[in-house]
């Protein structure tokens, strides 16, 4: 953090990120680790060491939507621990909202930077003491060109992290207890390029009081390391927060310890104990396992960077949303013009095959009423022989017959047949008996598969007589024939 910019509160803690990164590129090389989220922690899934400029696997570095409105660690990155300054402070009780405006009070005094050019965060330490209610912080000060500078060599490669931290401090506050407080000073040597460095962090009674980073050209130069540790060791003693003798601890790996041991130990006087460092697959997944810290705790990120990725997560996220949003609505455009397509389609086949039905049943009623017109066509034939056969059977010979006409009737009783002749008077009384002959004349009518006999005429009148010459009378007799109904 540079002067003048405040450091937000502590954010809120959400827990473990369902994924997170580790990364060094502070040795010389690349070393690259990726854990997922399980039930006890973080798992690792994949781990390589490859050339420093390599770049990330994409499938890796894939951003967490939740990053949009819960910025997190999802990805770490160690940066050398020889270009970040260490400083503890002791501060009085405090909430940790409080902590990082107490923290920013002391820099002017604690920083060995211009503030305006520096990068600044601190580390909470655990407290292994009861009876102590002060708060105590390791703070880390770095150069901001050497941040930015490490941050863009990160950013060639794919990697663009969330937290920069020195895994020095990892170490540092997973310092085992062991059933009693941490007293001593604890020795971490790593190899760079150029030299030795060795952080030494200073306990006594379970309080943090100091780091102290001590750089030699190499193992010969071991004088140069104990002449520091002598001074750091006077100064605590004046300052007063190391008390007693203090008991040594070197963490490094059997081989650089037996090469360092015999000065040291010779230097101690009473003893050097050496520790194995934690493997480092383990030191990443400690990492990875304190991902859920939050972003403004113990983390060297500029913020202005920080708010830059954000920016770019919040984007991302908009432009899938919009992408998708657009791909959706192509979906549903097409969708809508290939059920439009369908409709039509269905529509107009029931448009045509409606008018090939209305054209079929016109035929049908046209048929049906041909076919009743034949069918009434026929019954009438057949009704006109019936009745020239009746009428010619049963005339007398007395009687003449002059014509016989038919008359349609529109009323439901049927149509008339008028028969006009001549007749004697002497055997006028002939035409009862004619008449009562033609109403008795019976037919065979086929209905319903059934055949039927009915009288040919529905009602035969009386004959109406007219003397028109001597001896002779002009008759008319009207003949009802049985309408047969006819289904249209």
């Amino acid at each position: 953090m540079s002067k003048g910019k405040k450091q937000n509160p502590i954010e809120k803690q959400y827990g473990l990120p369902d994924n997170c990164n580790v990364v060094d590129c502070s040795s010389g090389k690349q070393q690259f680790w990726s854990f997922s989220k399980k039930k006890n922690g973080m798992k690792l899934v994949n781990v390589r060491d490859t050339d420093i400029d390599q770049p990330v696997q994409a499938k890796y570095l894939e951003r967490d939507t939740s990053q949009m409105w819960r910025p997190h660690c999802q990805n770490d990155a160690w940066i050398p621990a020889h270009k970040v300054y260490f400083r503890v402070l002791h501060l009085p009780p405090c909430p940790d909202k409080d902590l990082p405006g107490m923290v920013e009070a002391q820099l002017d005094k604690i920083s060995p930077l211009p503030l305006i050019n520096a990068v600044w965060t601190y580390e909470i330490v655990p407290s292994y003491r009861s009876d102590r209610d002060q708060r105590t912080v390791v703070v880390m000060i770095a150069g901001r060109d050497v941040v930015e500078r490490y941050v863009g060599d990160l950013e060639k490669i794919g990697y663009r992290p969330d937290r920069l931290e020195p895994a020095v401090i990892i170490q540092i506050m997973a310092t085992p207890q062991g059933g009693d407080l941490p007293d001593g000073a604890w020795i971490y040597p790593s190899q760079n390029e150029e030299q030795i460095v060795c952080t030494v962090a200073w306990w006594d009674e379970g309080v943090l009081n100091n780091i102290t980073q001590i750089s030699i050209s190499s193992s010969e130069h071991l004088n140069e390391l104990t002449s520091h540790l002598t001074a750091t060791t006077w100064a605590g003693e004046m300052e007063g927060w190391l008390t007693g003798d203090t008991d040594w601890h070197l963490v490094v790996n059997n081989e650089l310890g037996d090469q360092w041991l015999g000065v040291l130990n010779d230097w101690a006087g009473k003893g050097m104990q050496v520790e194995e460092p934690d493997e480092v697959n383990l030191l990443a997944s400690n990492a990875a396992r304190h991902a859920e810290r939050p972003l403004g705790q113990g983390n060297l990120m500029p913020p202005e960077k920080r708010l830059s990725y954000h920016r770019d997560d919040v984007d991302r996220v908009w432009g899938n949303v919009l992408v998708w949003s657009v791909m959706f609505y192509v979906v549903l455009i097409s969708v809508y013009f290939v059920i439009k397509h369908q409709v039509a389609a269905k529509e107009e086949g029931a448009y045509q095959a409606n008018r090939t039905a209305k054209k079929i049943e016109k035929e049908v009623k046209e048929k049906r009423v041909e076919f009743s017109l034949l069918n009434e066509q026929r019954e009438m034939r057949g009704t006109a022989l019936s009745v020239f056969k009746a009428v010619a059977e049963h005339i007398p010979e007395d009687i003449t017959l002059d014509s016989m006409n038919f008359n349609e009737s529109r009323d439901a009783k049927g149509s008339n047949i008028v028969l006009k002749g001549r007749v004697s008077q002497e055997n006028s009384d002939k035409l009862q008996g004619y008449i009562e002959a033609l109403a008795g004349e019976t037919v065979e009518k086929k209905r319903g598969g059934n055949v039927v006999v009915q009288n040919l005429f529905e009602e035969v009148l009386p004959p109406n007589m007219d003397a028109r010459a001597a001896g002779y009378l002009t008759w008319t007799i009207v003949c009802t024939v049985k309408r047969t109904e006819l289904k249209r």
